[in-house]
């Protein structure tokens, strides 16, 4: 894998993007939640509207945006992990981003097996993963603040 100071263009610009998406899909949640207990209560499939639809198209999007991140991030590499502060901050940044990114194609995988499956469990599997994707999200943009203003190692410079 090939390192540089800085991300490239197309992998902020995506980067950005899955952001943007992870949030509007988030907020069209209840769409897809309505959807999917009216077809589990009836047991045949319903127009689900143009809610659901969006949060399904969203959730296929973010899925193909991040594998085309992860072939960019093996292509082109990615900047040295940051050396400031305690060792655990490295520790826990290389665990976060990997989990990040198995999330990030394991929520819209399970919504799609648990609407297109009608299992209700997974549904539940799907709703849990989705909230410990916001919980990861959260910690990193805290932790690219926390790097910013407290360590200041330059960290979000690499972004732009």
């Amino acid at each position: 894998m090939n390192t540089q100071e800085k991300y490239a263009r197309s992998q902020i610009v995506l980067h950005w993007l899955v952001a943007v998406l992870i949030a509007a899909n988030y907020m069209l949640g209840d769409f897809m939640g309505e959807a999917f207990e009216r077809i589990i209560d009836t047991g045949a499939v319903v127009e689900i509207g143009a809610g659901a639809n969006a949060h399904r198209a969203i959730g296929v999007t973010v899925m193909l945006l991040v594998l085309v991140r992860l072939v960019l991030r093996w292509r082109l590499g990615a900047p040295a992990a940051s050396t400031a502060g305690p060792a655990i901050l490295q520790t826990a940044a290389k665990l976060g981003h990997a989990a990040l990114y198995l999330l990030m194609l394991a929520v819209p995988i399970t919504g799609a097996v648990a609407f297109n499956g009608q299992i209700e469990a997974l549904g539940e599997v799907h709703e849990m993963l989705t909230s410990l994707l916001l919980l990861l999200v959260l910690g990193h943009a805290v932790m690219a603040i926390y790097h910013q203003v407290v360590l200041k190692d330059g960290v979000m410079a690499r972004m732009r």
